[in-house]
């Protein structure tokens, strides 16, 4: 009776814990994953999370990732960049957010800022190397770095789906 309510209230504190790594950068969304497949493992006696859900957790966050990885190529690809300028603000975004996060220990602002720097940087350098006039590479950079921000936001959101979804099953009979 006692794992009724304990084990999905452990499971949501942990998953809450996860959450939050998120803002420092760290795989929160995968921890809260194997979180709930360990929880499910670990009580035999009742299914606490049903093989759809833990699928749809997954689904979620692989298109949260993508969404996070694709979407500063995508912004600087809108500003007129070409397949390097689009290279450069994908690689520059993921090694920008990695310095980020490490070179600024405030959470989320190292990692916010290291990302669309790095897409910035990335992006306008490659763009600017590829023959482009250095305004133009700027542009790019710029919209590169836009598309950056909001793909740590789509990322963000997702996790937060996942969290909500593991959540509410960790409940339900």
């Amino acid at each position: 009776m006692v794992s009724l309510v304990l084990v999905p209230l452990l499971v949501l504190l942990l998953n809450t814990c996860w959450a939050a790594l998120l803002l420092l950068g760290l795989p929160g969304v995968w921890l809260m994953i194997v979180t709930a497949g360990v929880a499910d493992w670990l009580t035999p006696d009742r299914a606490l999370f049903h093989p759809l859900v833990l699928g749809a957790a997954v689904l979620i966050a692989i298109v949260g990732e993508g969404l996070e990885i694709l979407a500063s190529a995508k912004g600087a690809k809108q500003a007129g960049a070409s397949k390097r300028g689009a290279w450069g603000a994908l690689i520059g975004g993921l090694l920008g957010g990695v310095v980020g996060t490490i070179m600024i220990p405030i959470p989320v602002v190292g990692t916010l800022i290291g990302g669309a720097a790095g897409a910035f940087t990335g992006s306008a350098i490659l763009e600017h190397e590829g023959g482009a006039e250095a305004r133009a590479a700027l542009r790019v950079g710029g919209g590169a770095a836009a598309g950056h921000l909001v793909g740590m936001l789509a990322k963000f959101g997702s996790a937060l789906a996942v969290w909500a979804l593991l959540a509410v099953a960790a409940f339900m009979p």
